[in-house]
């Protein structure tokens, strides 16, 4: 569906929302995050882009990994970057770390990257590097993808 821009109580909403996200990606805290899973809600903007939700597992530098939920539009063309097990980055609020917002995709996909067994993170890995870098397990099967 469409959004009826003459809908004001669902144009509020998502208007709302995105002033909330728009703050996040203006004062929070960057992070890798993993995605887990991906929902298409139904609502398009525009003709060219869908309202998706997204299930995360953030790992932040300073904190524990944490599950959260957010919601962005995506571009028919961009739909490929946020395939599920893909990194992304989000911004979070480190007094309330459930508020998170897609930040941005990686601006350059690997030619070959590590997959880890435990997380299933899929990442970069740097020459002797034994821990994965998101969940720290050690890094023992070795799956590449190209």
């Amino acid at each position: 569906m469409l959004i009826d821009l003459n809908d004001p109580e669902l144009e509020n909403k998502l208007l709302a929302q995105e002033q909330v996200y728009n703050h996040l990606r203006a004062s929070g805290e960057e992070a890798p995050a993993k995605i887990i899973s991906l929902t298409d809600t139904g609502i398009r903007i525009g003709e060219n882009a869908s309202m998706l939700q997204f299930y995360v597992e953030v790992f932040p530098e300073e904190l524990p990994a944490f599950n959260a939920n957010t919601q962005q539009a995506v571009t028919d063309a961009s739909l490929p970057k946020f395939a599920l097990g893909q990194t992304i980055y989000v911004k979070y609020d480190p007094h309330n770390p459930k508020e998170v917002a897609i930040d941005h995709t990686p601006l350059d996909a690997p030619n070959q990257a590590y997959q880890c067994s435990y997380c299933n993170a899929i990442q970069d890995l740097d020459e002797g590097q034994a821990k994965c870098s998101y969940c720290g397990s050690p890094i023992k099967n070795q799956t590449f993808h190209v």
